[in-house]
This record gives C-alpha cells, structure tokens and sequence, in this order.
C-alpha cells in the first residue's frame, strides 16, 4: 500500500477573503490580516502596498526574490493591471505574473497551493 501525506490544510492556506467597508479581511491559517501581505507556502510577509498605483519596481524585486514560479498579484476591489516596466524583475526571473481582484486572488492561491505548486500571493487589502 502505498501512502501519501496529506497536505490538504498547509499553515499558510488562504481560509477567507472578506470584503468590509473599510477594504479586506484575509484569514491566513488562524490568522487574520487587514493590511496587504505576501503570501508563500512557508511564509507570511507584511507589504506596505495599499493600492496598485503605489506599486514599484522594488516591490516586484522583493517578489521575485522568493523564487516562486508564479505570483498573483490581488489588486483590491477590481483587477488593475501594472505598468510592465515596474514587474520587469518577474519577467527577468522568468516568473508568471497573474493579477486579479483580491478576492479572486485568494481563491486561485488557495487552489494552487493544493496542488502543490510554488507560488506567491501578493494581496493589496
């Protein structure tokens, strides 16, 4: 018989995006967030984004460090896509940027993450 181990609710799974009139509340394991982060299966990292136009080059150097072979990119209440210019260090590294709403955002890294792949969220609340 052959086993496996179940990594079907990692610490770092994404349990819920919630919208409040005063932007998001992401839960991250038992954790709750009301300030963007980024998110990686081994690590929470806080983020001093809180909207896409402040976005920059250093943000996406700080990203590409992590090494993911993916990052999605939730830019908040509705998808806002960057200047190309400014996620250049993805494109270098040869990591896929997707950007999204926040929401949707969450769900596509919760999904990811069960699959086991290595990915990165980065969440604008």
């Amino acid at each position: 018989m052959k086993l496996h181990l179940d990594k079907s609710d990692p610490a770092h799974r994404i349990r819920s995006c919630i919208r409040k009139e005063s932007g998001f509340e992401v839960r991250v394991g038992d954790r709750s967030f009301t300030t963007s982060l980024i998110v990686t299966p081994g690590e929470l990292v806080s983020w001093d984004v809180d909207h896409p136009s402040r976005l920059c080059k250093e943000d996406f150097e700080k990203i590409a460090a992590l090494g993911a072979e993916v990052v999605i990119l939730g830019t908040g209440t509705r998808q806002e896509f960057p200047d190309p210019a400014i996620y250049l260090p993805l494109i270098e590294s040869g990591i896929g940027l997707e950007v999204m709403d926040t929401p949707a955002a969450c769900r596509t890294y919760s999904i990811l993450l069960s699959d086991e792949r290595n990915i990165v969220a980065a969440l604008i609340l």
